[in-house]
């Protein structure tokens, strides 16, 4: 049995099978979803944006919210309304098709790494929905990709103002993330593999664990002291900065559909698994961090992340675990992350911006 099969819905839905409970959550989100308004914003503002309850933010933050959870659950049910037999229901198709034109017709890129990570569902759905478009409406695609692809070209990796250290960190993951799935949308095949090549160096400074030439001041405050700890982790002293770098690396290494960076995954995962589940002590966020953007910020908006009330929530890593049980089943069906892990990220599930990885445990990716 799987270890969510107490995440069951109650009243009528008692009686079905585990698979089809979650069936009938994935129609009641996709249900909700379909009632409201594209939320397209023109120019994302939110990387490096200390006081998030500035409007620009939370207009950017609300359509985050479009990209990462209601375009992805629409899609994947409408994948599952043409399964076993049935036939797709043209409603969510036209949603879908509404939202993603939305998008590319209203959307400027800046390149930024942070603001455009969020387009990972976006190109993801463009891709499995591109025959249904027609020659018109994939040429309007076409000219947001190709937008996109000039902003992340031309990015700078020079932080603005306060806005903290860039060098070897997460920025650099989120950034080659969607480059690669924008090469491929393009068919650009030798800048795809470029961005493989990339990868393979950067992780090197990414996890800098034995490797001398990121280890001087003003690249990281202390030596890696283990193989799976990430720059992020050493600099920010947050385990929800070695996940949020996890994440993307994640999304590549199922991108790239083999085994090239399953070691860096594992390996990366591992040490926030031992951290989250074996450390000897509590681990409270920033206590230690050498950027000070981080204290700007988390007072200008996030008090919880300080003392003591910033203790390390595990159910904060829930996209990572769902991701990371996800990629290696792919490869080992009889693979199990420690039920521990799940137990907490099932708790999460609640959270839109986890619904899609979350789907795509349950199913196994079969619907998208």
């Amino acid at each position: 049995s799987s270890p969510a099969a107490s995440a069951a819905l109650p009243g009528s839905n008692v009686g079905l099978g585990w698979y089809n409970i979650h069936r009938k959550r994935l129609q009641k989100f996709a249900e909700q979803y379909f009632a409201l308004e594209p939320a397209a914003v023109q120019v994302l503002r939110s990387q490096g944006e200390r006081d998030t309850s500035l409007n620009a933010v939370k207009v950017s933050r609300a359509g985050f919210t479009e990209l990462r959870a209601r375009l992805p659950v629409l899609n994947q049910y409408y994948t599952y309304t043409g399964m076993h037999g049935g036939t797709p229901d043209s409603r969510y198709l036209a949603k879908i098709k509404d939202i993603i034109l939305a998008w590319c017709d209203k959307n400027e890129p800046t390149g930024k790494p942070i603001d455009e990570t969020n387009f990972e569902n976006l190109l993801r759905v463009i891709k499995a929905r591109w025959a249904d478009f027609t020659v018109s409406e994939q040429s309007r695609i076409n000219t947001w990709l190709q937008a996109l692809r000039s902003s992340k070209e031309a990015w700078a990796f020079i932080p603005a103002n306060g806005e903290g250290s860039l060098q070897y960190g997460n920025h650099y993951t989120h950034h080659y993330k969607i480059l690669l799935m924008v090469y491929d949308l393009l068919g650009m095949t030798t800048a795809y593999a470029g961005v493989l090549n990339a990868l393979d160096a950067f992780a090197l400074v990414n996890f800098p664990y034995g490797n001398a030439s990121v280890t001087v001041p003003g690249d990281m405050p202390r030596a890696a002291v283990d193989v799976g700890e990430s720059i992020d982790y050493i600099r920010r002293d947050a385990l929800h900065y070695h996940h949020y770098n996890l994440e993307p690396w994640l999304e590549i290494a199922l991108i790239e559909g083999g085994t090239r960076y399953q070691t860096i995954v594992e390996r990366a995962f591992t040490f926030l698994e031992n951290q989250i589940l074996n450390a000897p002590v509590k681990h409270y966020e920033f206590a230690a961090t050498t950027d000070p953007f981080d204290g700007l910020r988390w007072q200008a908006s996030h008090p919880e992340y300080l003392q003591p009330q910033a203790m390390y929530r595990p159910d904060r890593a829930a996209r990572v675990v769902f991701a990371y049980d996800y990629y290696r089943r792919l490869s080992n069906p009889l693979f199990q992350v420690d039920a521990r892990l799940i137990n907490a990220a099932v708790r999460s599930d609640v959270l839109p911006s986890f619904w899609y990885y979350y789907f795509r445990w349950v199913f196994g990716g079969m619907y998208g």
